[in-house]
């Protein structure tokens, strides 16, 4: 599975990549919304783990460009939050961001959710 993450702090994001390639995943970690659209124009990742309010574009920038780039091929994202999720924040992601998960979370759960979002369209796709 690719998996590109982002999120700003480079001491998670090493966390991140340390225990997703250890479980058979090519992870791609960029700390900012205009890297994060680099890196999906150079390839297409299956999840985007994103970080809310990620510097230089957010995390609802890098949605609005993926929603305009690529409206029929936007892979699923979890939105990361250090937020209580609320219904103002699900009207304006959903239906693009397909899972959120707060912040402080065990990497277990992330990678747990990450998979059930991955699943349907992996099954799908054969």
């Amino acid at each position: 599975m690719r998996l590109l993450i982002a999120d700003s702090d480079p001491t998670m994001s090493e966390l991140y990549e340390s225990y997703f390639s250890a479980n058979d995943c090519l992870v791609t970690t960029v700390g900012n919304g205009v890297q994060c659209m680099d890196a999906i124009r150079r390839q297409m990742p299956d999840v985007i783990v994103l970080e809310h309010k990620l510097p230089w574009g957010g995390d609802d920038g890098v949605i609005e460009c993926l929603q305009q780039e690529y409206p029929l091929a936007c892979p699923e994202i979890v939105l990361l939050t250090k937020e209580k999720h609320n219904e103002d924040a699900s009207e304006r992601i959903l239906p693009t961001a397909t899972a959120f998960l707060r912040k402080p979370f065990l990497m277990r759960d992330l990678s747990k959710l990450i998979h059930r979002v991955c699943v349907p369209h992996a099954t799908a796709a054969r």
